[in-house]
């Protein structure tokens, strides 16, 4: 059998290299859209249910305008539940749990990001920080009682405001342990973990929340593997609640027992507020 030249090894090598390194900038490329779909996002139609919440435009700190979505509590020095969306969709795909938080008596803001819904910037991990920040301190000047809310995406952004206000109650629908994490399922091959640029890491970080935390998901997310939930329960450090709901998947969680978890969990919280 003829033994390979050096010249063919060089060349093969290199073509190995030329792969990998191609696979390497596509996974550069890509995660912008894995992370935030834009063209994914520009192509939903708004849920019309969004127009019964108060439109309001919010300015964040470096200098952009974002509409958002409010409705008071239903009685002055009620809770207000801030509800952060995923990376799939807008804040009017939430108005599902904007109606049952409302129709329980609890405010509702409904955030939104750069980028989605019509709103200028282009999303990056410390823009959508920012923008959560102007939310929550447009919040803060109707009340002071604060839940957040994070649904997949928004679980990162809940957790990392949640380390830097005051609040009653973090709520994590869906949740990861780190956008990290979830890459390393994505592309098993590859050295993802040093790639990613935006990490929310809500694995670190989730310690540092001393608000009482429900997380809840489905046990037949096929997005987010349900480990990730038990994960992130074992590091918080403050009172804590996992709720694994069967037969719901990463996209119904809500609807199949979502809403009743959060209920009793908030009506729990009110309950131990009381003065005896």
């Amino acid at each position: 059998m003829k033994r390979p030249t050096r010249l063919a090894l060089l060349s093969t090598a290199g073509v190995a290299t030329l792969g990998i390194g191609s696979a390497f900038a596509a996974v550069l490329w890509l995660q912008g859209r894995l992370i935030y779909p834009l063209e994914k996002i520009r192509g939903l139609t708004p849920n019309p249910a969004a127009d019964h919440l108060e439109r309001v435009t919010l300015k964040t700190r470096d200098g952009l305008e974002l509409v958002v979505r409010y409705k008071p509590p239903a009685a002055p020095g009620g809770r207000v539940v801030v509800l952060f969306h995923g990376n799939g969709e807008d804040l009017s795909q939430r108005v599902h749990i904007a109606h049952d938080l409302t129709a329980a008596g609890y405010g509702v803001l409904l955030a939104e990001y750069r980028g989605y819904g019509g709103n200028a910037g282009k999303p990056r991990e410390s823009g959508l920080y920012a923008d959560g920040r102007a939310a929550i301190e447009f919040a803060m000047r109707q009340t002071p009682r604060l839940v957040l809310h994070g649904y997949s995406l928004g679980s990162g952004v809940a957790v990392q405001l949640a380390t830097e206000f005051a609040i009653e109650a973090l709520l994590l629908e869906a949740p990861f342990t780190s956008i990290a994490d979830v890459a390393v399922t994505r592309f098993p091959r590859l050295p993802v973990r040093w790639l990613v640029r935006d990490r929310y890491d809500n694995v670190r970080k989730i310690g540092a929340v001393r608000a009482p935390v429900l997380i809840y998901g489905g046990d037949a997310d096929g997005v987010i593997p349900p480990r990730h939930f038990a994960q992130l329960y074992s590091a918080v450090r403050g009172p804590r609640r996992l709720a694994v709901v069967e037969g719901a998947d990463h996209v119904d969680v809500w609807a199949k027992g979502g809403a009743d978890h959060v209920l009793r969990f908030l009506g729990e919280i009110d309950r131990q507020a009381q003065p005896a």
